[in-house]
């Protein structure tokens, strides 16, 4: 498996994390009783997807 196959399967992770967080957050029975979790899973989501996206740059151009 070579690099670029692992960085977009980061990124469709990162990416459902995120959505699984937003629903969290905007559905009207939470996820779970703590609020920080759906920020937590959000916020980490978001985070690792926009990493990727820069490191699947970085391999594009090489």
């Amino acid at each position: 498996m070579n690099k670029r196959i692992r960085v977009i399967l980061g990124l469709v992770g990162s990416f459902i994390l995120c959505l699984f967080g937003v629903y969290g957050l905007v559905s009207e029975n939470p996820i779970s009783s703590l609020a920080y979790a759906p920020i937590i899973l959000a916020v980490g989501g978001f985070i690792g997807f926009i990493g990727g996206m820069i490191e699947l740059k970085k391999i594009n151009g090489a």
